[in-house]
């Protein structure tokens, strides 16, 4: 026995650690794009580097209770593996790395990979992936098994003692401040930290963990402090504005960048606008990714740096829980509340978030019209005008509008398409012309949406009625900068301008934090504000108990007992419907539809004659007619509950459904917005179908239903 205990030690466990050196290695150097920059990190911080080792080696020791222990090898070393190259890859996009949050965004990135990767690159990775699977498959069957007793006790005791070992070296790294758990900057952590510690905090540290001080006399003793802070003198007189916050994709004043050069202005009317109008820096939670977070902490006030580390609340607590928003707030005062964003409805899971921050409509791609796309497929701006001009004349009182932008996302293209887009700005001065030209396609993006902005507050000023109008970047684009090429010498910072159409409009600079944002426009217009406002009008950064007092109040409204609200807790989900305009079907034709031809397309080699590959002339498809209005290409038909993926949009008053058979009598058509990833919003209108029109008995019956919610 002593014997095979010696050989158990000297044999698994040294491979163990090897292989946990070796992992480490490998996924530093992944992660920060450089063997001998990994290997500068092991030199330099060795303890760092073996308190990662542990973590892997533990991680292997699980395949010890295997007796197929070299395919448990190889599989959490793959795992590992393929968590280093998503890093890597993710890097190479925008500056905050990968984290376990990132894993529960894999349903929204599948709609958007072919805006980072080509077709080739795409089946490539594909290929790699059932190359992948194909070897663990043939691994499992080929390799060895251990015969004999492998000690499962003993085995099992040795990995507990690992695991017990693993959290002992965490706290008094800890506590010796070797290591942190409070990631103010992801990126900085991951450098700092590594990666093995960091991604594997992220998977545990989730949520707000309770304050050592939380108490209910605690909160009480905030809130009767916060119950004393009253409103601020109105400056625009009683008639109170429409309010509107613009959030725009990765967008910044490029001027800042030392290096660059430009043959014109990107940006003539932000730079004017911020110029005019109150302005300032905004520091926002992420840089290059993390739209999300930007907008939590300015719809809520709430500082995302009390959460887990890469935690989106919008991923985790928001899609299940209410909270205290700009939008509940308002609503409190008469407003109606809205949202809309030009990209997929499903992205962060907006379509369960929004009605639980408030609001009452949501507008996102799905119910928009005539949208353009940029050269990498991304929804252009433009639409955003008409959305929102839209929007404030659908309602006959005030309106709270908060809108998304998605043009300036990445990732930017090293060739630019000028057969088939514009771009009038140049950009030069990186050195490197595929950098150059990446700029190049960002700053054009920049220029349509300044363009944008030009337009709405256009719009804006010649509307009747009094609009507060509030734009700013949610974060800096993916481009691999430092601190060093920029002017404002601030990763985090990006600026803000609050305009309006009223006269005398008060002109208050100041360089504020994200959550921070409503609290100084609801100060300027002096609105009734919520706790959290309220705690932010009265309270700085930097003064004392702040962080210790706002992380409390967080902690009470989404994970605590709600001390503050001893009445009970005053929000509840609203029934938010999709969309301004309704979709309605108004009737039904049996018909025959002929698909339009394809200019591009080569028919020549259908007889056998003409050069390059044949194709199929358009075929007639018998069908049905559905004629109505506000479709678009993201409507669908359904047939009683069966999905017909197989609609075919012509325009906004017409659909086609190829559908071979006639229509039952009593069969309910309806229809419903269908985003990419193939969720539906809810059925919109229902049409009964009493029977085909070549009996003249036959009558159509239309029967118009609220928008369902989805679960």
């Amino acid at each position: 026995m002593k014997e095979r205990l010696k050989n158990f030690h000297h044999s698994a466990v040294f491979i163990c650690l090897v292989l946990a050196i070796v992992l480490d290695v490998v996924l530093e150097a992944l992660g920060r794009h450089s063997l001998f920059k990994a290997i500068s990190y092991v030199w330099n911080q060795p303890l760092i580097f073996l308190y990662n080792c542990s973590i892997i080696f533990f991680t292997l020791t699980l395949s010890l209770l295997m007796r197929k222990r070299i395919f448990g090898y190889c599989v959490i070393s793959f795992a590992w593996l393929i968590l280093g190259i998503t890093n890597c890859i993710v890097l190479g996009f925008r500056i905050t790395p990968f984290s376990a949050i990132d894993m529960l965004m894999a349903r929204n990135t599948i709609t958007i990979i072919d805006k980072y990767f080509n077709v080739w690159q795409i089946v490539l990775i594909a290929a790699l992936l059932f190359v992948a699977l194909a070897a663990i498959i043939v691994l499992f069957i080929k390799s060895p098994t251990v015969t004999g007793n492998i000690y499962r006790t003993r085995t099992t005791v040795f990995i507990v003692a690992t695991f017990f070992c693993v959290m002992l070296f965490t706290k008094i790294a800890l506590n010796a401040q070797t290591i942190s758990d409070n990631f103010a900057n992801l990126a900085t952590a991951y450098n700092n930290y590594g990666f093995v510690y960091c991604f594997s905090n992220s998977v545990v540290d989730v949520g707000i963990g309770q304050p050592s001080d939380y108490s209910e006399d605690k909160m009480l003793e905030i809130k009767d402090d916060l119950d004393s802070v009253g409103t601020t003198d109105s400056k625009h007189g009683k008639d109170k504005p429409n309010v509107i916050f613009v959030q725009l994709e990765s967008f910044m004043d490029p001027s800042y960048v030392k290096c660059l050069t430009f043959n014109e202005n990107p940006i003539p009317n932000f730079t004017k606008l911020k110029e005019e109008c109150t302005s300032g820096f905004l520091t926002m939670p992420a840089i290059g990714a993390g739209t999300a977070n930007s907008e939590f902490e300015v719809l809520t006030g709430f500082n995302v740096a009390y959460f887990g580390a890469g935690e989106y609340p919008y991923k985790t607590i928001l899609g299940k829980q209410t909270i205290e928003s700009m939008a509940t707030q308002l609503k409190l005062d008469g407003y109606s509340t809205h949202a809309m964003h030009n990209h997929d409805g499903t992205f962060y899971d907006r379509y369960k978030v929004y009605k639980n921050m408030g609001f009452d409509t949501f507008t996102p791609m799905e119910y928009m019209y005539n949208l353009e796309h940029t050269q990498k497929n991304w929804e252009k701006d433009n639409v955003l005008t008409g959305e929102i001009m839209k929007t404030l004349y659908s309602t006959t009182g005030r309106d709270f509008i908060f809108t998304v932008s998605v043009q300036g996302h990445g990732r930017y293209p090293s060739e630019l398409d000028e057969e088939n887009y514009s771009y009038p700005i140049k950009v030069a001065g990186t050195g490197d012309e595929s950098l150059d030209t990446q700029w190049t396609y960002y700053c054009n993006q920049l220029h349509e949406m300044d363009d944008f902005i030009g337009k709405l507050i256009d719009r804006l000023t010649a509307y009747d009625e009094p609009v507060v109008l509030v734009m700013y970047g949610d974060h800096l684009p993916g481009f691999e900068i430092t601190e060093d090429d920029i002017t404002n010498g601030d990763l985090y910072q990006t600026e803000y301008f609050v305009w309006s159409n009223m006269k005398n409009f008060p002109v208050e600079d100041e360089d504020i934090e994200a959550y921070q944002l409503s609290t100084k426009v609801f100060d300027m217009l002096g609105f009734e504000k919520s706790y959290v406002q309220k705690f932010q009008s009265k309270y700085k950064p930097g003064d004392a108990n702040y962080d210790d007092d706002l992380e409390n109040i967080e902690y009470d409204m989404l994970y605590g007992q709600r001390y503050m609200y001893p009445d009970g807790w005053p929000y509840e989900p609203t029934n938010m419907k999709y969309g301004i305009s309704k979709i309605r079907i108004s009737e039904i034709t049996k018909g025959v539809y002929v698909p339009p031809v394809d200019e591009e397309a080569d028919f020549t080699a259908n007889d056998g004659s003409g050069d390059g590959e044949s194709a199929e002339e358009p075929q007639p498809m018998n069908g049905y007619y559905i004629h109505g209005s506000n479709f678009n290409e993201c409507t669908f038909v359904w047939i009683d509950d069966a999905f017909l993926k197989e609609t075919i949009y012509i325009d906004r008053d017409t659909l086609f459904l190829p559908y071979e058979d006639s229509f039952e009598a009593g069969k309910e058509i309806s229809v419903a917005q269908v985003g990419d990833d193939s969720i539906d919003f809810g059925v919109e209108d229902t049409y009964v179908y009493k029977g085909d029109p070549e009996d003249p008995e036959d009558t159509e019956t239309n029967v118009t239903t609220e928008t369902e919610e989805l679960p």
